[in-house]
């Protein structure tokens, strides 16, 4: 048994692959396929992302299906935290986020019972890692200064959208929001900014609004045409 085995190893396959898929190919694939949005969420630490996820999650009702995935050190005392609004929580404990260990979390989600993932993981400082996610949100926190942009450059260059949460603090720290500003439009000019607070739930809205439209959108697209035939009222009665 060994020795044929052995043998059919060394024989050249019919139809050899061009290349091996990668994780993250594997995952925008699958969730095309699905329908499904994949957004990121990426910040320094403490920039409220959990916080942001918990307050999105109870905003989130009903038809809405969502699934998370947390990335860090110490993700499961977060994906605890997420749990009671939510049933469809993987954690990651890694520093690192790897499109291989998401792609992992993905299998165990269930598929056919989501139409959004949130992906929430630190970092930003260096290169972005593609995850195979459709956007990718940064996130930053008025508790943790307004030079955190200008730090994040290429975190900001890859988002589509920035979070100023923790708005609540606003009166209690110093924060020059127009040098915020100027520093997300420096490193990205088209990036929307949102400003928000996961605690008084002021400017929630926008962004709930936000990804329920990127939700649908991606649902449009992926949904296959339909034959003209099947619409006529006589298509299944003969």
């Amino acid at each position: 048994m060994t020795l044929g085995i052995y043998a059919n190893a060394l024989e050249p396959a019919e139809n050899p692959p061009l290349h091996r898929a990668l994780p993250q190919e594997l995952i925008r694939k699958e969730m095309a396929r699905a329908g499904i949005l994949t957004v990121r969420l990426i910040g320094p630490p403490g920039s409220g992302k959990t916080a942001l996820i918990d307050a999105t999650l109870k905003r989130l009702t009903a038809p809405r299906r969502v699934g998370v995935i947390v990335i860090n050190p110490a993700a499961q005392r977060d994906a605890e935290r997420l749990l009671p609004h939510c049933r469809h929580v993987e954690s990651i404990d890694d520093a690192v986020p790897r499109a291989s260990h998401v792609r992992r979390a993905v299998e165990r989600l269930p598929i056919k019972d989501i139409d959004l993932v949130l992906i929430e993981a630190c970092g930003g400082l260096a290169s972005i890692d593609d995850l195979g996610q459709d956007a990718t949100v940064a996130t930053f926190a008025v508790g943790g200064g307004d030079d955190k942009a200008a730090e994040y450059h290429e975190l900001l260059k890859a988002s589509s959208v920035v979070l100023l949460t923790q708005m609540d603090l606003r009166p209690l720290v110093k924060f020059d929001e127009s040098l915020f500003r100027r520093d997300v439009q420096a490193a990205n000019p088209t990036a929307e900014i949102f400003e928000l607070s996961a605690v008084t739930g002021a400017g929630m809205s926008r962004w709930i609004d936000w990804l329920d439209g990127h939700r649908a959108g991606k649902a449009r697209r992926n949904t296959p045409p339909q034959d003209p035939d099947q619409t006529r009222p006589d298509a299944f009665f003969g």
